[in-house]
């Protein structure tokens, strides 16, 4: 049942159960591919010499290599859909919009670079 009146408004909703509005399911489909996009393009990137530019992603692969990448993206996930979770539809949507936003510009800017400097070929 979604949230009624106040609820709706509140930052934080406590409900049984997460409604998947047709918004979530968009921004959702977007993460996922933008996701799986930029953790192949940074395998591809590092395994080619290139060096990682987020500190955290890069002290992590250099710690626990690939895996580490993979923990960084789990940990990224698992705090996306808590966040999801209990906030307000409203605010899930400006949510996982943002998360959206940043992850297609970090994979858009990571394929032009692959592609300048010749790891990855149009």
């Amino acid at each position: 049942m979604p949230p009624q009146g106040d609820q709706q408004e509140r930052l934080f909703v406590v409900r049984s159960r997460r409604r998947m509005t047709r918004a979530h399911a968009a921004l959702w489909a977007l993460i996922l591919a933008t996701t799986a996009a930029d953790t192949v393009l940074t395998l591809a990137g590092t395994q080619s010499g290139l060096q990682e530019g987020n500190a955290v992603v890069g002290a992590m692969l250099g710690a626990f290599g690939p895996a580490g990448l993979w923990l960084v993206k789990l940990g990224a996930m698992v705090w996306l859909v808590g966040g999801w979770a209990v906030l307000s539809d409203r605010n899930a949507a400006i949510f996982l919009g943002l998360f959206a936003a940043v992850t297609t510009v970090v994979t858009v800017y990571n394929a032009a670079l692959l592609i300048q400097t010749g790891v990855l070929t149009v």
